[in-house]
């Protein structure tokens, strides 16, 4: 009985292997057909590396490259001209290569396969005679799984992932290696390419998406900033190299009130003054330049004067510490505060001008700004033997510390890791009036999502100085 069980599981095994064999043989030979499943799956990573390249090539780089004198470059440059185009071809030969791929690997590796599962189940099922039965449906359905499994993983690693992942790491030099036989099999298959082109351009249209098929244009303002930061956060930038450019980034976008000296905090000197009251405000303060008063006080400003004309005019001996000031006034120059910082710095320029005087809507000064102050919004801070000024931010232990009311929130959220939002105002001593709804005392307290804020010094209205714990 045994004996006829184990011919029975030969006779078998000699029956599928046949069948597959005939399978194997139906196109040709084995060798042949593995050798074109190969060739499929290396033709379908070709079309997927394809459209993630021309998609993530820089443009810049390109341009570079084809002002070098590569040809190559230039023809990738065309394809992105036409992207839709070339991805639509893409997609042609993604879609050719994996229906041919899976009806022509699925029965080879069926044939390699099933062969020793249906030896391996007879064998197993031999010895229990009303399991045997089942043996060649188990066997049968074991050898498609197990072909379909390989089928599959070799199409998605090889033929799928790899390529989009190198494709997406080294855009421009799989975009410069595939672009001449995309190129041809565009041209051979142009027809089909263009109505596939044209079809999805309607269905797009259906869904109101209309615009040009060419590569996408240049980054905008935030993609540049979030190339940065991540340039940053992979150690292609410096710390102090990356807040550069990100201050760059914000420059073009800040008003003039943003970034100037409040009228609160200028100091000013009157038409009548003389030289030695100007001097006196020169030591007492540090200041160059000042604005100039007339006879309506503080939003009535006449002029500026600086300790540069004022100098030549002592060392010439054409003024004297007694006499008044107004030979020395220069006109003053005037923007409104709500000016971008961009704009009011290249009038500056333009102009020879060092100080700016900001006016408000209601034709009151707001405040000045300096070419200093322009400056040290991309640079950051630039102090001189004249500054007599404390740091912004002064430490007092790893959780507290004590800053100037007129502190923007940026800089308090940046530099002490805050996340303070932003609202109608622009500093601490802002944001403290905003929440309280009213002028705070001295040592009050504001506290907002787990950080307080104490009022130290009151200047009259204006908060001078805030404990921050955090």
């Amino acid at each position: 009985m045994a004996r006829l069980r184990d011919g029975q599981a030969k006779h078998m095994v000699l029956m599928v292997w046949g069948q597959a064999a005939e399978v194997a043989s139906s196109n040709g030979l084995l060798v042949l057909r593995l050798l074109s499943i190969v060739l499929l799956v290396l033709a379908n990573g070709f079309f997927v590396s394809a459209e993630f390249a021309l998609v993530g090539s820089r443009r810049s780089k390109l341009e570079q490259l084809a002002e070098e004198g590569n040809g190559v470059a230039r023809l990738v440059m065309a394809q992105q001209d036409h992207l839709d185009r070339y991805i639509a071809a893409s997609q042609l030969g993604i879609t050719l290569a994996s229906l041919l791929l899976g009806a022509l690997a699925e029965p080879t590796f069926t044939a390699i396969i099933q062969p020793p599962v249906v030896y391996g189940a007879t064998k197993l099922f031999g010895a229990f005679p009303t399991l045997a039965q089942f043996a060649p449906t188990i066997s049968h359905t074991l050898g498609f799984a197990l072909s379909y499994f390989i089928v599959t993983t070799l199409h998605i690693v090889l033929g799928e992932q790899a390529p989009k992942v190198f494709a997406i790491r080294s855009a421009e030099q799989v975009a410069l290696f595939i672009a001449r036989p995309l190129q041809i099999f565009s041209l051979v298959f142009s027809w089909i390419i263009r109505f596939l082109d044209w079809l999805t351009g309607f269905v797009l249209g259906l869904f109101g998406v209309h615009g040009s098929s060419g590569h996408h244009g240049p980054p905008t303002l935030e993609e540049l900033r979030m190339m940065v930061q991540a340039s940053g956060k992979g150690g292609v930038l410096e710390q102090d190299e990356q807040q550069l450019l990100i201050n760059v980034f914000d420059f073009g976008s800040r008003a003039a009130y943003q970034v100037m000296v409040p009228r609160t905090d200028v100091a000013t000197i009157t038409a009548d003054s003389t030289v030695s009251e100007f001097l006196e405000l020169f030591k007492a303060t540090g200041h160059t330049r000042f604005p100039v008063l007339g006879a309506g006080g503080v939003d009535d400003v006449v002029g500026i004067v600086s300790a540069k004309d004022l100098l030549v005019a002592l060392s010439d001996d054409t003024l004297a510490f007694d006499q008044p000031l107004s030979p020395l006034v220069r006109p003053a120059f005037f923007r409104p505060d709500s000016k971008h910082v961009a704009d009011l710095l290249h009038e500056m320029q333009r102009e020879h001008v060092r100080m700016s005087v900001l006016i408000d809507e209601y034709g009151g000064m707001a405040g000045i700004a300096t070419l200093e102050d322009l400056v040290e919004e991309i640079v950051g801070e630039l102090d001189d033997e004249l500054d007599t000024g404390t740091h912004d931010i002064e430490t007092i232990d790893e959780r507290t510390a004590v800053v100037d009311g007129l502190m923007r929130i940026e800089e308090a959220n940046e530099g002490l890791k805050l996340d303070l939002p932003s609202g109608e105002y622009e500093t601490i001593a802002g944001f403290i009036l905003e929440k309280l709804g009213r002028l705070p005392l001295p040592d009050e307290q504001l506290q907002f999502e787990g950080s307080v804020f104490t009022v130290l010094e009151m200047q009259g209205p204006r908060i001078a100085r805030v404990e921050i714990k955090h």
